[in-house]
């Protein structure tokens, strides 16, 4: 659950974090990613940090390095790419006291969108270094972490099929005609068992089990997610037509609370979705290898996240030492 006291009206002190590390993707956005991250090094220079930069590579996307700058002492991690390298960054933090800062460099920054964290990068680094920390939960598979959502079917299908090079340039709409591809995507039938609840048994096209409201293309989807209450929102895709969607993508564009039928909202702390045969999953917009059975449990209070000013505070009050 949340640590700290979200209805305080005075937030505790913050210290100004003295070793920073930045996890950095050279992958992430395109051509100016260098150039990027040769203006991000000079301004924490600036600015006057002890400061450790570590690269992302195919083999470690993040994890490992945040877990050695944990090791090494750091008191702030920067993550600098897309929603991937800051999910591997929130596995390797997870549990621990250090924060992690959100610097959006990729093409998909939801956890950024989700928390109002400001694409340009001088505004960020004042997030990363002078704003707010709210602790959040995580999504666990396992050892593995995610922040924003996983899914099995419709969404992991689509986007594991989103052409990276029309995302690169159209952005969200390459989700959109990804989608459009895999609305009459077969249905199936899930067994989805939450918490100590009895199963169900629905047919339909997908399941998502999200810790944020907005997923790709900035779509709320599940607007009542809340990343602090130590529940998931899962969401069943009972549609089969062309209707079926219609209602489901009116809902979601009009920001409905409201739900139609064809898209069941549950809030549970442990899921278990199962299939007859192995189909599509994905955790935070990452493809995962096709199962026919998939386990997730909230992880509460297990990330440290800076925010802005205008978030709610959590900071831990710095202690006097007499």
């Amino acid at each position: 659950m949340t640590s700290g006291n979200p209805g305080s009206s005075e937030p505790g002190e913050q210290r100004r974090p003295g070793k920073v590390a930045v996890v950095f993707n050279p992958a992430s956005g395109g051509d100016t990613a260098a150039e990027r991250g040769g203006k991000l090094k000079a301004k924490l220079e600036e600015a006057g940090v002890e400061l450790r930069w570590f690269e992302t590579t195919p083999e470690d996307t993040g994890a490992g390095v945040a877990a050695k700058a944990i090791d090494e002492g750091a008191e702030l991690v920067m993550a600098c790419g897309g929603d991937g390298t800051v999910m591997a960054c929130a596995t390797a933090l997870s549990g621990s006291d250090v924060p992690l800062a959100v610097v959006p460099f990729g093409t998909g920054n939801l956890v950024a969108a989700n928390f109002d964290i400001p694409g340009d990068l001088d505004d960020a680094i004042e997030v990363a270094l002078e704003c707010r920390r709210r602790r959040i939960d995580l999504g666990g598979r396992g050892d593995e972490r995610f922040v924003i959502s996983a899914g099995m079917g419709f969404d992991a299908a689509m986007l594991r099929d989103t052409d990276k090079r029309l995302k690169a340039r159209l952005g969200p709409i390459a989700y959109v005609l990804s989608g459009l591809k895999h609305i009459r995507r077969p249905r199936v039938t899930y067994t989805v068992t939450m918490d100590d609840r009895a199963p169900l048994s629905r047919r339909g096209q997908g399941v998502m089990i999200c810790n944020l409201g907005e997923i790709q293309g900035r779509l709320p989807v599940l607007p009542d997610a809340v990343p602090d209450d130590g529940l998931f929102d899962v969401g069943i895709l009972c549609t089969r037509t062309l209707l079926d969607w219609a209602k489901v993508a009116v809902s979601v564009v009009l920001r409905h609370h409201g739900r139609p039928p064809e898209l069941e909202v549950y809030k549970a702390s442990k899921v278990k979705v199962e299939t007859a045969s192995p189909h599509p999953i994905q955790f935070d917009g990452d493809p995962g290898d096709p199962v026919a059975e998939l386990t997730l449990e909230i992880v509460p209070g297990a990330l440290t996240l800076a925010v802005p000013a205008h978030q709610v505070d959590q900071t831990p009050p710095v202690r006097s030492h007499p």
